[in-house]
């Protein structure tokens, strides 16, 4: 059950993440994307290739923190990782689909690398809690 909570967890903090670094890109960046994206993907995908540099860089930011928020919410409440890792790397497979869109190669090299790193990241920073970094110690003694 602990894994199920931290796998939903996980799914909800990347959501939230990217969702948060997109409502403060709004505040400084207007983009001009048609109200239906599904229904005019060229002009959406013309609004973002030529949206400013600032903005670009933001969305980018928003997949890597949604990679980190993933891992930190799964060794948060599952107190392992992977949970996280599996959200984060099917972000970035579905981000692959940039490579479709005629952005900026770094802009679709982000996509897919931005929520692996994020989730590295989150790995790498958060450390198990005291009580599990505890119980390993003891086992290798």
């Amino acid at each position: 059950m602990r894994i199920i909570s931290a796998l939903v967890a996980a799914i909800v903090a990347c959501l939230a993440a990217i969702y948060l670094v997109g409502l403060v890109a709004g505040l400084f960046f207007q983009v001009n994307a048609p109200t239906d994206p599904m229904q005019n993907a060229e002009a959406a995908a013309a609004a973002l290739g030529s949206a400013p540099a600032g903005a670009q860089i933001l969305l980018a930011l928003s997949w890597l923190a949604g990679g980190f928020a993933a891992v930190a919410a799964a060794k948060a409440l599952g107190r392992v990782a992977w949970p996280g890792w599996a959200v984060a790397g099917c972000l970035a497979l579905l981000l692959a689909t940039t490579f479709l869109i005629p952005l900026p190669l770094w802009l679709q090299a982000a996509a897919v690398v931005g929520p692996l790193l994020g989730a590295l990241i989150a790995d790498r920073l958060i450390r198990r809690r005291a009580g599990a970094d505890r119980a390993a110690d003891g086992a290798r003694a």
